[in-house]
């Protein structure tokens, strides 16, 4: 007898609904019923492309239509929309990154769903593809000896280059480190285990001018920090990890990700994707090798998460991308915002702050 697929709905239809509705089109086991956004037309619209039924989120929340809820609205609605859907009992959530913009809605996010025995994940799901599950085997393996100290490094030029509408992401929250920090952190935390800060240095760069779209030319203002430097420790090894993360870069040929070991080195490929090759060399090598790709579960790309989310659903299992986490990520990144906090002035570019206290 056939399983009956997991009815799935997606709350939000932007750029990255995209992606996650090519991806979940083909996924065995579920069927994406429904969409909606607070666009009708844009929701109109993305239906018609995909096929599916364009309803008003109240009606999405329903046990009697929808098992898995994909979350994909902008970041500061998260935590509203994710309590919404649990409140309404849907048995499984999946919330684009970050699950919320406040520490305190993320632990409360996470209390709530328990208490509904609800299935909560979180992205970034590029920690279930063949790049990062090929390091972590290289690592537990000691291909390069044990570890001795990481770095990991985004330096963009930021959204505005490509993003007809990037304000979101210089809000309060946002910035680098709010909007693509978690993909490294997530990575980081999956590689080492729990993480805990140091120091941090944060500068913001506050006038930015859209490049794309229709509204090319335009100036807005950023209200995150622009570049942050953070000086991270692993918990249980003690490894030492720098994290940069800045959208002031005109271009760099730093590694994204790339680890120290008694034996050799090994070189990551960008978090944010769930492919690319994995290469390392040893001690007294001049040549770098690239090693085979694991095998991934789920397909490489986004929405690999929410297939995962509804394997667990559907045989009472873990997710692999869980709300937890998300919530020590967020504890992390506001772990840094606090220990740069002290002169952190965002109105004023050629202002840069230091604090060298030891986060709690």
């Amino acid at each position: 007898m056939t399983a009956i697929p997991v009815r799935v709905v997606l709350l939000g239809c932007g750029m990255v609904a995209e992606e996650y509705a090519t991806t979940l089109a083909s996924a065995p086991g579920i069927e994406v019923v429904a969409c909606t956004d607070l666009d009708p037309e844009r929701a109109a619209a993305f239906a018609a492309r995909h096929h599916l039924t364009a309803l008003p989120a109240a009606q999405l929340l329903d046990p009697a239509l929808t098992d898995l809820a994909v979350i994909l609205t902008p970041p500061h609605t998260h935590a509203t929309v994710v309590s919404d859907a649990i409140a309404a009992r849907i048995p499984a959530i999946w919330c684009e990154k970050p699950l919320a913009l406040d520490r305190a809605d993320a632990d409360r996010i996470v209390r709530e769903a328990a208490a509904a025995d609800t299935l909560l994940a979180v992205a970034p799901d590029t920690v279930l593809g063949p790049a990062l599950r090929t390091a972590a085997h290289a690592l537990a393996n000691g291909i390069v000896g044990s570890p001795l100290s990481a770095t990991a490094t985004l330096l963009s030029t930021g959204p505005e280059r490509w993003h007809p509408a990037p304000e979101p992401f210089y809000a309060h929250g946002a910035g680098p480190l709010g909007d693509m920090g978690p993909y490294y952190l997530a990575a980081l935390d999956l590689l080492f285990g729990r993480l805990r800060v140091h120091s941090a240095i944060t500068r913001t760069r506050p006038v930015r001018t859209i490049r794309s779209g229709p509204a090319t030319g335009k100036h807005f203002t950023a209200h995150a920090p622009t570049h942050l430097v953070a000086l991270l420790e692993a918990e249980t090894s003690g490894i030492p990890i720098t994290l940069t993360a800045s959208f002031d870069a005109a271009a760099t040929r730093a590694p994204h990700i790339e680890i120290q070991g008694t034996a050799g080195t090994l070189l990551l490929p960008d978090p944010n994707f769930h492919e690319g090759e994995v290469k390392f060399t040893r001690y007294g090598e001049r040549a770098w090798r690239t090693l085979p790709p694991a095998a991934a579960d789920t397909p490489p790309s986004r929405g690999a998460g929410v297939i995962d989310l509804a394997h667990a659903l559907r045989n009472a299992t873990p997710p692999q991308c869980p709300a937890d986490r998300a919530v020590r990520t967020a504890h992390l990144s506001h772990a840094i915002l606090e220990a740069a906090a002290p002169r952190t002035l965002p109105r004023q570019p050629q202002t840069t702050s230091t604090a060298q206290k030891r986060s709690r």
